[in-house]
C-alpha cells in the first residue's frame, strides 16, 4: 500500500477520502495500488501528478464537502481532455475514510502487522460505488469482470452489459459501510468494485551513520521504506532524521541482525573495517535476508570475502562496492556521499521492483 493501513486509521479520525488506482491500461503515471489519502487542507502519497490528480484530489474534496457520494468509481483518459500526453487510461477510485467505516479500514492496517511477520500480506475489499454520482457498473470497462486479476489491479464483478441489463446497483445507506473486507478472493455482486489491497513492507537496515550512511539514510527517506538506522557512537545521529527512520544506537551492531524481519535489505557503511566484518558475518548467517551490501573497494571485497568464507559462509552473497554500476570507470565525483547515496538506493529499489515482479522462484535467485 502507498498509504500504510496505520494512516488510513488516523485520517478516519477526521475525515479523508482514500483515491487509488485500481487498473491500468497503456502509459500512465503509476502502477495499480498507488494510493493518496485527501482531506479538506492538503493530501498524502500521488497517483502520478498532473491535471490527472489535479482532477482526483478536486473530486475528493467535493466529496467530502457534500458528505457524499461515499465512494466512487470513473475510468480517465490521459489524452487532450486531461491534458497528458501518457495517451493511456486509468481507473480511479475514490472512497470516504471516517469512523463509519472503520471494520475494513481497521483490516487494511491490519495488513502492516501481518506483512511484518510473514513478508506479504493480502486482502480484498469489496466496494458499491454510488449510483447516483455517475459511478454505477454501467460505467466499468466492458470485460472487467470476475474477482482481483493476478498483476493486483481491480476488477468489477460483471462486465458493463451484463451489468446494465441487471440494472444499478442499490444505493448505498447513508451512514453504512460502503466497503467490506475479504481474506479470500469474494463473490461480488454485479457492480461492484473488488480491489485488491496489498501490503509487503520494505525493510532497510543502515549500518552507520557516518557521512554516506546520513545520505542514504535522507534518500531512503524520500522512498516508501521502513528504515532502521544503526551505531554504536554516542551523538552519531542528526537531530532531524527522516520519520521513517527509526535510530538505534547499540554497543553491538551485529547482535541487532537478529532482530531483522525476514526479506529485510542491509547496507553496512560503519566507522571501522573490523565492524563491518563483524556485521557482515553476522548478516550472512542468515538466509532469509534481501541484498547485503558493503561499502569499499575491490580489494575490500576481496579481503572480507576470503574472511567469511574462512569462517563457512556463503560470501558470494555480499555485494561489495555497493551502488549501480557506472556505464565507465568511476570518477572522483561519484564518490560523494550523495552520489554514492542516490546510486545504493536505485540498486535496492530496482532489485525489489524486479523481485515484485518476478516468479517466485526468480524472486529468490534475485537475491
Amino acid at each position: 500500500m502507498s498509504i500504510p493501513g496505520s494512516r488510513l486509521l488516523e485520517a478516519a479520525r477526521t475525515g479523508a477520502v482514500w483515491v487509488r488506482v485500481e487498473r491500468v491500461q497503456g502509459s500512465a503515471p503509476r502502477e495499480p495500488g498507488a494510493s493518496m489519502l485527501v482531506d479538506a487542507d492538503r493530501t498524502e502519497g500521488t497517483i502520478g501528478g498532473g491535471h490527472l490528480e489535479f482532477e482526483a484530489i478536486a473530486r475528493a474534496r467535493r466529496m467530502l464537502a457534500t458528505g457524499g457520494p461515499r465512494a466512487a468509481h470513473a475510468r480517465l483518459a490521459l489524452g487532450p481532455s486531461l491534458g497528458q500526453c501518457c495517451g493511456g487510461t486509468v481507473d480511479v477510485s475514490w472512497r470516504i475514510v471516517d469512523p463509519d467505516e472503520r471494520p475494513w479500514i481497521e483490516r487494511v492496517a491490519a495488513l502492516d502487522a501481518a506483512a511484518d511477520a510473514l513478508g506479504a500480506a493480502h486482502g480484498w475489499l469489496v466496494t458499491r460505488p454510488d449510483a447516483a454520482d455517475g459511478s454505477a457498473a454501467s460505467d466499468g470497462p466492458a470485460g472487467f469482470a470476475g474477482a482481483a486479476a493476478s498483476d493486483g489491479s481491480a476488477g468489477f464483478a460483471a462486465s458493463a452489459g451484463a451489468a446494465a441489463s441487471a440494472g444499478s446497483p442499490p444505493r448505498p445507506v447513508r451512514g453504512a459501510p460502503h466497503s467490506t473486507w475479504h481474506d479470500a478472493p469474494p463473490a461480488a455482486a454485479p457492480g461492484e468494485l473488488v480491489s485488491r489491497v496489498e501490503s509487503a513492507p520494505w525493510h532497510v537496515w543502515v549500518f552507520g551513520a557516518g557521512h554516506v550512511g546520513e545520505a542514504l539514510v535522507r534518500v531512503l527517506g524520500t522512498l516508501p521504506a521502513r528504515v532502521a538506522w544503526i551505531d554504536p557512537r554516542p551523538g552519531a545521529f542528526p537531530p532531524d532524521p527522516p520519520p521513517n527512520a527509526r535510530c538505534l544506537e547499540s554497543d553491538g551492531p551485529a547482535h541487532e541482525v537478529a532482530a531483522m524481519p525476514a526479506g529485510a535489505d542491509a547496507i553496512v557503511m560503519t566507522h571501522s573495517h573490523a565492524l563491518d566484518l563483524d556485521v557482515c558475518a553476522a548478516l550472512l548467517a542468515r538466509d532469509d535476508l534481501g541484498r547485503i551490501g558493503v561499502i569499499g573497494s575491490a580489494t575490500k571485497a576481496a579481503r572480507f570475502r576470503r574472511r567469511l568464507a574462512q569462517r563457512g559462509l556463503d560470501a558470494a552473497r555480499l555485494h561489495c562496492p555497493i551502488g549501480a554500476r557506472p556505464d565507465g570507470p568511476v570518477r572522483t565525483l561519484d564518490r560523494h556521499p550523495g552520489a554514492i547515496a542516490v546510486s545504493v538506493a536505485f540498486e535496492l529499489w530496482r532489485r525489489r521492483r524486479v523481485a515484485a515482479e518476478a516468479t517466485p522462484a526468480a524472486a529468490g535467485a534475485a537475491r
